[in-house]
């Protein structure tokens, strides 16, 4: 089972199974065609398919968790108490590799497999603009560096997609190389994307550059 992990404002949990509750949130967001399309799979279509994914895909994964707001009424947005309004997750590296159409910096290279994983994550379009994206990932990248211990954590988005680099540069990622075409059989489309990375050695040096008071 996932750990919980808290923020200031966010709480991030385990999937709850089987729960309409959970369900009708997840379906509320990942219906709508901005969100998935920009990770990499189709809009949901029912309750029913929402319901599956939280069953099939996002419980059975090790480091999975829901994103839920400590204080939903501060928000001004119409949502229910520990509602989930995005996922965010570790996962074993799937993106990047040194294929042909894959040109990385060779600095990081011996970063792809091993000792890292790859973050993947989304938050529904209300939430856009808040801050709440950046504070979950921070939180996560702690994770991975304090618990799991991991030499590094990749990402990649869309290089169009300039919202999603930006929060991972908020969070000391850096750009490592990138990835040309890339398919994406979900949603039957070929896309550019940007890698990114952040190393141990990097994160514990941006975590002393945030804190430093100096």
């Amino acid at each position: 089972m996932n750990d919980i992990i808290e923020t200031t404002r966010l709480l991030l949990r385990p999937w709850k199974i089987d729960d309409r509750d959970e369900t009708a949130a997840l379906f509320r967001y990942a219906s709508d065609p901005k969100i998935g399309m920009l990770c990499g799979w189709p809009p949901h279509q029912d309750a029913e398919e929402s319901m599956r994914v939280i069953r099939d895909v996002f419980s059975p994964a090790e480091h999975n968790w829901a994103i839920t707001i400590r204080d939903i009424a501060a928000t001004g947005v119409d949502a229910d108490v520990d509602e989930p309004i995005g996922c965010i997750e570790l996962k074993p590296l799937r993106h990047i590799d040194d294929g042909p159409d894959r040109a990385l910096d060779e600095r990081y290279a011996r970063y792809v497999g091993g000792n890292a994983l790859e973050l993947g994550y989304w938050i529904g379009r209300p939430f856009w603009g808040k801050g709440y994206m950046p504070e979950a990932l921070r939180a996560v990248l702690g994770y991975a560096f304090g618990t799991l211990h991991v030499d590094a954590v990749w990402g990649a988005h869309y290089t169009d997609n300039t919202q999603s680099g930006r929060v991972m540069e908020k969070c000391g990622m850096k750009i490592a190389g990138e990835s040309k075409r890339n398919h994406f059989p979900l949603i039957k489309e070929y896309h550019d994307e940007t890698l990114r990375i952040i190393t141990s050695a990097e994160w514990q040096a941006e975590c002393s550059r945030r804190y430093d008071v100096r």
